[in-house]
């Protein structure tokens, strides 16, 4: 069962889903809080999912809190529980981390489920998978603990359980750790004391010293606190605050590299002399800001970066307390100077990657160019950005939307739009485009009359160039739905979820997994910041789905026999998961599913030719084409490293 506990006001609601952390999903309910009268004590809600047969391994909860026009916005949410049950077998089982698991903590330690009859336990840990049975580790207990973890590593490991018949090998398991250990982020500090609660703690309990106080109203990252330091210096006094770390932090074991420093400035701030002190219990290291004294002054969000190979008189095995200060410049002690500065996510990293210093052919983004890159260039090699393709005539459409300064139907069968919201008209492939904003959509009318023809086959086609959508979960089209309660028959999604983001092509009704084309996008560049032409075909009859972008197979699925029916509303860009930001051109539905000769041909107004700007990473050379020339120019950088420090 899964158990949420929310906080807020009484009727706030949310549609809670059971996930795989990716693509499927199932709707498990909706989460109702309290109910009138009840104040705002908080409400347990429970789902029972011991019934429930998923087609997918559940690793994940997701929870959509419902805005119901500011009456009750929001779903504050205490915890979140999940309870399971597995019988393991001979083998052990339930691994925590999970398998897969990212931004694990780097002191973490790890556990597991036993199988049965198991005396004991032999682990094997290690960060190369060709070497993990060197490591091994054989105890009693069904948990372990590393003594610490590297930053931004991905570990292998596995457990073979010791029985009086001998071992049993168990499965590979993986995790991949965080990047950073954080200091202080701020955020989990109150802001009143409370005696009777042990675990509230102040930012006094770990900030001495010094006039800082926490606050609410300025936040960097996606946190909602951050710590004020209203300082005052002459030339006899400093300003400090300090961090004691009890116990003493060994931060040479994770490897750290980088201590990074987030500050925001006021502009009435006097510019003296920022400073870091890092204390090793013998010695003291003092790191004076090495930036530009007007930062100070600066309304904001400025980062630090402290390299510690540069104190190399640090014990970095040892480190007692950190503290950090204002004084006056070096020459000029006689100067007074006062001002509020705010810090926020103080961390630790290893070898950090800046997107400022990555050259071109590392198309992964790890400041290295080695064989991932080389996979990048390998799997678009030869692509290019003008096309030529055959082409067939496609019957006509009996939905044909050109969307040339309005919605009207133009395959003569007056299946006319009807605007909601305030979409505009602009420049598209063909003539005009209409543009969303994620609040409007266009409804078709008749809809009842259209679809009776769509039993056994369906295309929709289209042009599309979408925008960065601040809701990232856009459906560019969808038949009649009521969330939370009925599942459309049809619906198209783009960049849904995250960015690049996740597509999915639902078709069939009643809606099932078994009717859904999804994946995730590998580029960005296929569904916003450029024109692309998609078509999405379903044959009930053979039971394949395709998905076809600009004249190519993008994905295809087989066995998706459920029937095209019930369709009584249909609507262009919004819908299931919300609505579209961008443009659509060209819109037409089809009573069958195309071939791509026909798709091609309907998209080119038949001339079969597809002359677009390739927008691939890999084209190195920008000549719209990815050849020896690309390779050429990665060959030059093979090895090279820009990674800091």
């Amino acid at each position: 069962d899964i158990v949420l506990i929310e906080l807020g006001p009484v009727n706030e609601e949310a549609h809670v889903y059971i996930t795989d952390g990716a693509g499927q999903e199932y709707l498990l309910g909706l989460a109702k809080a309290g109910s009138e009268g009840t104040g705002v004590d908080p409400t347990e809600i429970g789902f029972d999912i011991a019934g429930i047969a998923l087609p997918f391994a559940a690793r994940a909860v997701r929870i959509v809190g419902l805005d119901h026009g500011g009456q009750a916005p929001g779903f504050d949410i205490a915890s979140v529980i999940a309870r399971i049950h597995d019988e393991c077998g001979d083998a052990a089982c339930n691994p925590v981390p999970v398998d897969g698991a990212l931004g694990v903590s780097a002191d973490s330690t790890l556990s597991f489920s036993p199988g049965s009859s198991a005396k004991e336990h032999i682990i094997y840990l290690s960060t190369d998978i060709t070497r993990l049975s060197e490591t091994p580790h054989q105890q009693d207990a069904n948990s372990f603990d590393p003594n610490g973890l590297e930053l931004g590593k991905t570990y292998y490991w596995r457990v073979d359980e010791v029985n009086d018949t001998g071992i049993r090998p168990g499965r590979i398991w993986s995790f991949t750790t965080e990047n950073k250990i954080v200091i202080d982020d701020f955020e989990g500090y109150d802001f009143l004391s409370d005696p009777s609660n042990l675990d509230r703690r102040t930012i006094y309990d770990n900030w001495r010293n010094a006039n800082i106080y926490l606050t609410d109203q300025l936040s960097a990252g996606c946190g909602k606190k951050s710590m004020g330091f209203n300082y005052f210096y002459s030339g006899l006094s400093y300003d400090e605050t300090l961090h004691t770390f009890s116990p003493a932090q060994n931060w040479a074991k994770a490897e750290v590299k980088v201590l990074d420093v987030l500050f925001y400035g006021q502009p009435f701030n006097t510019t003296g002399q920022m400073y870091l002190v890092l204390n090793d219990g013998i010695a003291e290291t003092i790191v004076p800001y090495n930036g530009d004294a007007n930062d100070l002054s600066n309304e904001a969000w400025q980062l630090w970066r402290i390299d510690l190979g540069d104190f190399n008189d640090l014990d970095l095995t040892n480190i007692e307390s950190l503290s950090i200060g204002f004084c006056a410049e070096a020459g000029n002690s006689s100067s007074v100077g006062f001002g509020n500065v705010y810090f926020d996510d103080i961390s630790l990293y290893t070898t950090r990657c800046f997107d400022e210093d990555r050259i071109a052919p590392d198309f992964n983004g790890d400041c290295l160019v080695n064989f991932p890159d080389m996979q990048e260039l390998a799997a678009n090699w030869l692509e290019q950005g003008r096309n030529t393709y055959v082409v067939a005539e496609p019957n006509a459409p009996i939905a044909w939307y050109k969307f040339d300064g309005n919605t009207d139907d133009s395959s003569g069968r007056s299946a006319h739009g009807i605007t909601h919201g305030d979409p505009t008209y602009t420049d598209g492939v063909y003539g005009q485009a209409i543009a969303f904003d994620g609040d409007d959509f266009v409804e078709l009318s008749r809809t009842v009359n259209l679809f009776l023809s769509i039993r056994t086959g369906i295309t929709i086609a289209f042009w599309q160039y979408g925008s960065d959508s601040p809701h990232r979960t856009d459906t560019l089209c969808c038949s009649n739905y009521t969330y939370g309660v009925e599942a459309p028959a049809i619906s198209v999604n783009l960049g849904c979820w995250r960015s690049p983001g996740k597509y999915n092509w639902d078709c069939g009704q009643p809606w099932s997994f078994q009717s859904r084309l999804s994946g995730e996008h590998r580029y960005q560049t296929e569904w916003s910041g450029r024109w692309n032409h998609w078509a999405f075909t379903k044959d009930v009859n053979s039971g394949k789905m395709q998905i076809f972008l600009n004249g190519r197979l993008y994905d295809s699925r087989d066995g998706a026999k459920t029937p095209i029916s019930g369709i009584n509303f249909f609507q262009i860009g919004s819908g299931w998961y919300g609505g579209y930001d961008g443009l659509i051109d060209d819109y037409r539905i089809y009573d069958y599913a195309l071939s791509r000769p026909e798709i091609v041909h309907a998209a080119t107004n038949g001339t079969g030719i597809f002359d677009l700007p390739l927008l691939l990473p890999a084209d190195l050379n920008k000549d719209n084409r990815i050849d020896l020339a690309d390779f050429a120019l990665l060959a030059d950088n093979w090895l090279q490293d820009r990674l800091w420090p």
